[in-house]
């Protein structure tokens, strides 16, 4: 009887351990953060999560994301978001060091980035990825 429940309870062990691991697993928390945009005299800038956006009552506008683009000697960078008012803005930028940075998001990323009014217009002047456990759900 006694090698008998060992083995029921190795068995119901193994089966926990086969369900957990099957289930998603979300950790952290998300953010409220919604996309904003912001122009100022001196720059202009566009922030927001994707997961935000994701589980936005008004994801079917607000929008944020980043691409790039590589051929053999060229490379672009295009960020781009749309706020819930429909307020939009972009950014497009052939420097190579934005590239591993974008290719570098996740579907849970923070991404902020924007241009200096002293550069060229439309030309992202900075952006920043973030990727952290505590943007997951």
């Amino acid at each position: 009887m006694k090698a008998n429940l060992k083995n029921i309870f190795g068995l119901a062990v193994l089966g926990m351990t086969l369900v957990a691991t099957t289930v998603p697993t979300w950790a952290g928390k998300v953010s409220t953060d919604r996309v904003s945009i912001t122009n100022t005299s001196s720059a202009s800038w566009a922030s927001g999560n994707l997961v935000d956006v994701r589980y936005s009552a008004d994801r079917s506008r607000e929008q944020i994301g980043c691409r790039t683009q590589t051929l053999s000697t060229y490379s672009w960078t295009t960020c781009h978001a749309m706020d819930s008012t429909g307020k939009s803005f972009i950014c497009g930028s052939g420097d190579w060091k934005f590239l591993d940075m974008v290719q570098g998001m996740t579907d849970s990323s923070y991404i902020f980035f924007g241009i200096n009014s002293n550069g060229n217009q439309g030309e992202c002047s900075h952006i920043r990825i973030y990727n952290g456990s505590d943007l997951l759900k």
